[in-house]
């Protein structure tokens, strides 16, 4: 199983935050990260269970250092 799942909220078969709530239902270890255009969905998709929400348009570096957190917070659960 992967340490840190990256998603959009939107995703042509299944909305990005009914699959969240699957993953975290079925494999609470995973951790999710939501990339999104939406920022309006933040407090939806973190009560989903994302463990973090970024904005498409950040930079590729902010993502890589949201992607090590997650996974050190992995390591920690």
């Amino acid at each position: 199983l992967p340490d840190v799942v990256i998603m959009d909220a939107f995703m042509p078969r299944m909305n990005g935050l009914e699959a969240t709530r699957i993953i975290k239902d079925k494999w609470r270890g995973i951790r999710v990260v939501i990339l999104t255009l939406h920022d309006d969905l933040r407090e939806e998709a973190l009560a989903a269970g994302a463990d973090a929400f970024l904005v498409k348009g950040c930079s590729p570096d902010h993502i890589i250092q949201e992607i090590k957190n997650e996974r050190r917070r992995k390591n920690d659960f």
